[in-house]
């Protein structure tokens, strides 16, 4: 079969400029591989702290002490609109990395990292605010955006740890507590990779459940009933986490020189989802303003009047000036592909949304004129600058602890793109002596990498890639006494997980079971809390429980008469215990995770030089147990079929020590 000639345009002669051929650039550099990924990434982290950091760090200090100052001047109602600016940031941001997660969008690896920590640090930040929606929401937020994050983390921990090794060095001491025994095993991956997805699904639930709270929120304390607030706070959330991923990615990518990781197509992505999420924005108000005009009754035209011209005119026009229309200069594709026109755009447009959280909040339905307000919006405004800079200091030190990008997916991402991104031959191997690539460490070759254990009578077989390692396992799991076969790598390896029947399923019993039972728990609680305001306690609590839509049936009017708010209605319980559930799922899924790597800890060390390649270990399960066979039987595979790079062990040479 003949292969589909792609068009290749000379490098002489590129048919259009450089922001042309962003269209269809690749998403990480040509010459990345997962060595350089590993060094570029780690270093970041294990690196002294630069003076840059430093003075950034220093810069954070003053407005954080201000806002430390003037949060007991801030009245509530600003206060409450700086807890739901933060929140739409946290939610729109996880949604962003979920969505993508759970798509499967390979260059995603990007961005992951920096959505997940401002997720996280945005519903911390929410939490330390009076917050408008419910605390079960808000609680459900950052359970399972930590949760995102954490597991994300885990292989990028192991890496830190075996880069740092056994030393006392504290930090070391630190990466081998956080990495929870991660070994790379096929099995190990499996779980990840399915924790991952779930906690992906659940972050996402919780992100929808805590807008809509805030949508309930604003109904209550508002005149604004529109159907199109919910969806217009949904579009606002993810056009912030987009604005605010961007700026990060910029500075991140200028401050680290990591343009071969996020690249100019990632930016490129990043500028036509905020123009497209701009878009959506700006048509959710307009159509609320053209509809009050045309349809709207007196109270509806009042309102409109007093946003546009009236007490809440400064805070709307700043909305719009600052928070929308910025976004369609994105048209353009010149200033769409500007590092700095992004940057500076994505951080305008994630402050400018702000203010329409103001206007939720609605502080001047008393009257107060802007004048009488304006000490007080000066105070609200410093205060957001301090919380920001809290935001800012909270990135620093987080990516002094941990990388700013995903080393595991940025290593997938590298193999699937370059060709020469796999692993180096180790040690000892006639490829590193000046030999031809590829060719195969005989047995008797080679010196052997230590595991600081005794011999062990298995193998260690080293491969180019995930699709040898597979082969091999097929090969040597065919045969009438297969041995005890496992499958280690440095990125997920479903093919290998695959050819050894590595299957996890007790994550999705562990999700529900724990959606199931935080969901009952809340109901009850809610419940039994409201049953002193009923005739018959908790008794009348229950039943109104299971006929939560009494109103509605005339046979019922028997029942007793139920407050006017009561909380087991679809707007005052349904959506916490939604978002109760999302934080129950995601402490299952903890569960279930860690239990997958303690059980997947079992077998033999791995030599320490060996860490990041792809790895078949070969243990004895039965008895009789023939390692020179096996070792012969893998070195004499095709070089196209499974045969590995090197084979270590007793019948390989000289043992594994």
């Amino acid at each position: 079969m003949t292969e589909r000639p792609q068009p290749v345009f000379p490098s002489s002669s590129p048919p259009s400029s450089q922001p042309a051929f962003l269209y269809g650039a690749a998403v990480i550099g040509a010459g990345e591989t997962v060595a350089s990924i590993g060094e570029a990434l780690t270093a970041a982290v294990l690196a002294p702290a630069s003076g840059g950091w430093r003075l950034a760090v220093a810069g954070t200090l003053p407005p954080i002490l201000v806002w430390i100052a003037l949060r007991p001047s801030v009245p509530a109602a600003l206060g409450a609109a700086g807890a739901g600016w933060w929140i739409g940031i946290a939610a729109g941001c996880l949604m962003i990395s979920g969505l993508l997660l759970l798509a499967d969008v390979a260059w995603r690896c990007g961005i992951a990292r920096l959505a997940q920590s401002a997720a996280l640090l945005g519903a911390g930040l929410a939490a330390l605010h009076p917050v408008p929606a419910h605390p079960v929401s808000l609680a459900a937020l950052i359970v399972t955006g930590f949760g995102l994050w954490a597991a994300a983390l885990l292989p990028d921990l192991a890496v830190l740890r075996d880069r740092l090794g056994a030393g006392p060095h504290h930090r070391a001491r630190l990466y081998r507590a956080l990495s929870l025994g991660w070994r790379g095993s096929a099995l190990q991956w499996l779980a990840w990779e399915r924790a991952c997805r779930g906690l992906a699904l659940l972050g996402i639930l919780a992100a929808v459940a805590v807008l809509i709270d805030l949508a309930l929120a604003a109904a209550l304390r508002t005149d604004r009933h529109d159907t199109l607030l919910p969806v217009a706070l949904l579009v606002e959330a993810v056009l912030s986490g987009a604005g605010l991923i961007a700026a990060l990615a910029v500075v991140l990518r200028r401050s680290l020189g990591l343009g071969g990781l996020v690249t100019g197509r990632h930016l490129d992505i990043l500028g036509r989802l905020i123009l497209a999420f701009g878009l959506a924005a700006l048509y959710c108000h307009v159509t609320e303003i053209v509809t009050a005009i045309l349809y709207g009754d007196a109270s509806e035209r009042a309102r409109l009047t007093r946003r546009l011209l009236g007490d809440e005119a400064p805070a709307f026009w700043t909305f719009m000036l600052a928070g929308l229309l910025p976004t369609q200069f994105f048209w353009i594709p010149a200033i769409r592909r500007s590092p700095a026109a992004l940057g500076l755009t994505g951080a305008l447009v994630a402050c400018g949304l702000g203010a329409d959280h103001v206007l939720a909040a609605r502080i001047a339905a008393a009257g107060t004129g802007l004048p009488d307000l304006l000490p007080e919006l000066m105070a609200a405004g410093a205060a957001a600058l301090g919380s920001v800079g809290l935001f800012v200091l909270g990135l620093l030190l987080l990516f002094r602890l941990v990388p700013p990008v995903s080393i595991a997916e940025t290593r997938r991402l590298a193999l699937l793109h370059n060709p020469q991104a796999g692993p180096s031959p180790p040690i000892g191997h006639p490829a590193m002596q000046g030999a031809v690539q590829g060719a195969v460490q005989e047995p008797g070759q080679g010196a052997m990498p230590r595991t600081g254990r005794d011999p062990s009578p298995g193998l260690v077989a080293v491969f180019a890639s995930e699709a040898g390692l597979a082969e091999a396992a097929r090969e040597l799991s065919a045969s009438d006494a297969p041995p005890r076969l496992d499958a280690f790598g440095p990125v997920p390896m479903p093919e290998a997980g695959a050819a050894l029947h590595r299957d996890e399923r007790s994550l999705n019993r562990f999700a529900l079971s724990g959606a199931f039972l935080a969901a009952a728990v809340y109901i009850v609680v809610r419940a039994a809390g409201f049953a002193g305001e009923l005739p018959s306690g908790i008794a009348d609590g229950l039943m109104g429980v299971a006929v939560s839509a009494w109103t509605l049936s005339p046979s019922l009017s028997s029942l007793p008469v139920l407050p006017p708010v009561w909380p087991l209605s679809w707007a005052m319980a349904a959506v916490p215990a939604l978002s109760a559930a999302a934080a129950g799922g995601s402490v299952g899924i903890a569960v279930a995770l860690l239990r997958a790597l303690r059980g997947a800890r079992t077998g033999r060390p791995l030599p320490s030089d060996l860490a990041g390649h792809f790895l078949l270990t070969v243990e004895p399960a039965s008895e009789p147990f023939n390692p020179a066979a096996l070792a012969r039987r893998l070195t004499s595979l095709p070089a196209s079929a499974g045969r590995p790079l090197a084979v270590y062990g007793p019948a390989a040479g000289r043992p594994l020590r």
